[in-house]
């Protein structure tokens, strides 16, 4: 049975997938064989003799093609007379072909641009020779397999060579690369003495040394390849310490395992054992671009520094597709399925049970680990951040960055600016924040790798971190300091007032109770229970009584009025400001005014509560009061609660004009 290259019909009379015995035209006459349309002889031949016998067919078949008028003979008896074209028109030619022709010119492009750049790096020369092997051998491998039933023996021989020379000296070239990059391991000549054996080999098939096309053919190239993978992991082993060297290995590696090596373990190496992977090469030929790309960024190090957990979902990518492929392989080869069932099956399969297994997989390689470490780093920030007095801040700053980035070096350095890679990622520059150094860290990983991108981002939210926890400090040192400026004005205003008022108090009941109130009031201090609901007329009423006490036992005489219409109650924090303003005036006047009266009035006027308090005292005088605690505690108490403190005191006498707002602003 014969199925055409083309999917389209020559005409009407041969529709896709009939039957047909045998060709004749131009004096030939070909009862078709399966052999004849072989897309790849390389891998289906098996033996040169076939080969040549293939080719010997082919020259037949062509010659019928140019005769003008072919005979189609099919199975059902019957004859169809077909004419084919003069020429063969560009779109009929498959996506195959267009795939294999973008390769080869991709990879010359890549290939020499690298060239151009790095051309006295030792590895460019040989990366030039594999792109311009890729453009031999993929576009003339285009042509012959695509062809749509014959081409002369001649030319099919010849671009068939071509492209098993462009094979060999793609193998070659990547052996004799490797010898020399990322550093070299052997001498200048063993790259040149490689690609040399290649050469030899390729003439010695040639000359029929060989009698087995699949061994001449496939053998010395799987040997390259798989060479090329015992020296990339020489390197790999040998680089450890060499993050730079590490850091271009790595990309080189995820480029040439993923690109050839596919191509060699679902391709070639089949076909040594017998099966005929011809069919998919066309398409294949596109892993070889995998290859161009990563080492084109490999050799010229652009963007090599953030592979680590990249490099981890690519493998696991990449075991994806293996599991895709072979499992398509087993359904098609060993269960004998349809190709369509059997790439159904694949997908679901792959789809079904690899995708969750490959999500449960990251999650266990970095899901945990990853939030572990960020509670751990946040931790160690917070010790920074909060470290106490006297601790050495700039040592656990770089205790942490030790071991979070497990640099080989870490010392003091002067850093403007953000967060910067040094000397292409072998450093990392770390500024200075809340009083801290700025920090180089040098050889990341141990050694064994660059610093990147994401270390840049990791320094940078270590810093953001730790300057949150700094502010939060700041925060809490401001609140504690607030917190014992209240107290030390309580004890100023109100436990020393109500201590004289004891002191002087003529009647040992009223001094007991004042004192037991004091007391009282000295834990409603330390609880700060000042804003706790209390009774204005009771209150108003002890503070007149407690003023007046004070004032008759000075000898002053007191005057005391208070506003009837006042929307009483009030908030308990206006009266405890209330309260100590009153107590801390009194005091203030009994020590420094040298007054005989003083006049108090307590009254509501425009929202407001207002305080007036006068003596006929001496007034301010050399700054004294001005400067002292008490005005200054009173001035703070009433613009806490958004209100305004007067104090009038060029003399004669002093006025303190209070008002407070009744409502919260």
């Amino acid at each position: 049975m014969w199925s055409p290259l083309r999917r389209e019909a020559p005409q009407p009379a041969l529709p896709r997938g009939v039957e047909v015995e045998s060709l004749s035209g131009g004096g030939q006459d070909v009862r078709l064989e399966p052999l004849d349309l072989a897309p790849e002889p390389d891998g289906a031949m098996g033996d040169y003799a076939t080969y040549r016998r293939f080719l010997d067919r082919q020259e037949m078949l062509a010659q019928i093609l140019r005769a003008g008028t072919v005979e189609v003979q099919l199975a059902s008896g019957t004859s169809v007379t077909v004419i084919p074209e003069a020429r063969r028109p560009v779109g009929s030619l498959p996506a195959a072909f267009w795939v294999q022709l973008a390769v080869g010119l991709i990879a010359w492009a890549i290939s020499a641009s690298v060239f151009a750049f790095r051309r006295h790096d030792r590895a460019a020369p040989y990366l030039l020779l594999s792109g311009a092997a890729t453009l031999a051998f993929a576009p003339f491998a285009g042509v012959y397999s695509a062809r749509e039933l014959a081409l002369p023996a001649t030319l099919f021989q010849w671009l068939n060579d071509l492209n098993f020379l462009g094979g060999s000296l793609f193998a070659a070239s990547f052996v004799a690369l490797l010898l020399n990059y990322p550093r070299r391991i052997g001498p200048a000549w063993l790259g040149p003495a490689i690609v040399a054996v290649y050469v030899v080999w390729f003439v010695a098939q040639q000359v029929g040394l060989f009698e087995s096309m699949t061994f001449a053919r496939r053998f010395l190239v799987m040997i390259g390849v798989f060479a090329t993978f015992a020296l990339a992991g020489w390197h790999w082993f040998t680089s450890r310490r060499e993050p730079a060297t590490r850091a271009a290995l790595q990309w080189f590696l995820l480029s040439w395992v993923v690109g050839t090596g596919l191509f060699a373990l679902f391709i070639l190496l089949p076909q040594m054992f017998g099966v005929d992977t011809s069919g998919l090469q066309g398409f294949a030929f596109l892993l070889f671009l995998l290859v161009y790309g990563g080492l084109a960024f490999g050799i010229l190090r652009y963007r090599l520094f953030d592979l680590d957990r990249w490099w981890t979902g690519a493998v696991l990518w990449m075991l994806a597709a293996l599991a895709l492929i072979g499992l398509d392989f087993l359904f098609l080869f060993v269960l004998h399925l349809s190709s369509e069932v059997s790439l159904a099956l694949a997908l679901l399969i792959c789809g079904v049970l690899w995708l969750p297994l490959r999500g449960l997989i990251w999650s266990r390689l970095f899901g945990r680990r990853e939030k572990s470490a960020k509670a751990a780093r946040f931790r160690q920030v917070t010790d920074v951040a909060l470290a106490p007095p006297g601790a050495d801040r700039q040592a656990r700053w770089q205790e942490l960055l030790r071991g979070v980035f497990d640099p080989l070096g870490v010392e003091a350095h002067t850093v403007d600016g953000a967060v910067a890679l040094d000397e292409e990622g072998l450093a990392l520059l770390v500024p200075g924040t809340d009083g801290l150094s700025g920090v180089r860290l040098s050889y990341a990983g141990g050694g064994r790798r660059l610093f990147g991108p994401r270390d840049i981002e990791l320094a940078g939210e270590l810093l953001e971190m730790l300057a949150g926890a700094a502010e939060s400090r700041k925060s809490y040192e401001t609140g504690v300091m607030a917190e014992r400026g209240r107290i030390a004005r309580d004890i100023h205003d109100n436990i020393g007032a109500q201590l004289m008022t004891a002191l002087h108090s003529p009647a040992p009941d009223r001094k007991d109770m004042v004192i037991r109130e004091t007391l009282q009031g000295l834990r409603g201090i330390i609880d700060d229970s000042a804003a706790e609901a209390a009774n204005w007329p009771e209150a108003l009423a002890d503070l007149r009584q407690e003023t007046a006490e004070r004032l008759h036992a000075a000898g002053l005489d007191f005057d005391w009025r208070v506003d009837e219409a006042m929307s009483l109650p009030l908030e308990a924090q206006i009266l405890h400001t209330l309260r100590s303003i009153l107590r801390e005036a009194v005091t203030n006047t009994l020590r420094h005014a040298d007054a005989t009266t003083m006049n108090i009035c307590v009254t509501e006027r425009d929202g407001q509560l207002v305080l007036d308090i006068r003596d006929n005292g001496k007034g301010l005088h050399g700054g004294a009061q001005r400067d002292g605690n008490g005005l200054a505690n009173m001035r703070a108490r009433v613009e806490a609660l958004s209100g305004r403190f007067v104090v009038a005191g060029a003399g004669p006498g002093l006025r303190l004009d209070v008002a407070i707002p009744l409502e919260p602003s």
